[in-house]
């Protein structure tokens, strides 16, 4: 029989085979890498896109902010503005106040009744005054009554003899105590 010496074959084999696999191996290794280096620069495309999203979006938030500072300036000064257009509007309505008053009291008093002085204590209103006789002081109370200027009270009626004249009159102080005016709602 013939004898085939079958060593170096397989040795030959042995050896392709280690080769094939350390090409599969590197090729395995390489196309690893390359995916993984694909996948980080997508991640990292990504992640500057987020970036440049953040600072995108931190740039629109300080112009936001100014613009909110700038929105709470303008409120503050409309506010101001109110505050004084009331005050302005509340000075204008009591402007006309004493001449009403004076108006009222003017008309309420009858033909042979002199005022000597009016005085406004907040709420309270007190008259001074002269009158031909004790009639005529109570003609002069139910007349300021009538024109609602308040509760009307008779503080003093006294018989003096006027100096410059020599003529008896009624001396009186008459106190008209008016309702508190309501205070206007303040708008919020």
């Amino acid at each position: 029989m013939i004898r085939i010496n079958l060593l170096p074959v397989r040795a030959a084999k042995k050896k392709e085979s280690i080769r094939f696999q350390l090409t599969v191996a590197a090729l395995v290794t390489f196309l690893v890498f390359a995916v993984s280096m694909a996948a980080y620069l997508v991640v990292w495309s990504e992640a500057g896109d987020v970036k440049a999203q953040i600072t995108a979006g931190q740039q629109e938030l300080e112009e936001l902010k100014k613009k909110i500072g700038e929105l709470s300036k303008i409120k503050e000064q409309k506010r101001i503005v109110e505050e004084k257009l009331r005050i302005i509007n509340q000075l204008e309505a009591n402007k006309t106040g004493p001449v009403k008053l004076f108006q009222r009291v003017s008309a309420a008093m009858p033909e042979k009744a002199w005022i000597k002085s009016l005085r406004e204590d907040g709420i309270v209103i007190v008259l001074e005054g002269y009158a031909a006789d004790d009639e005529i002081v109570a003609d002069a109370m139910r007349g300021l009554e009538r024109n609602g200027l308040g509760t009307v009270e008779l503080d003093i009626a006294q018989r003096v003899v006027e100096k410059e004249t020599g003529v008896e009159v009624v001396s009186f102080i008459i106190k008209i105590e008016r309702q508190a005016p309501p205070k206007p709602e303040e708008k919020k």
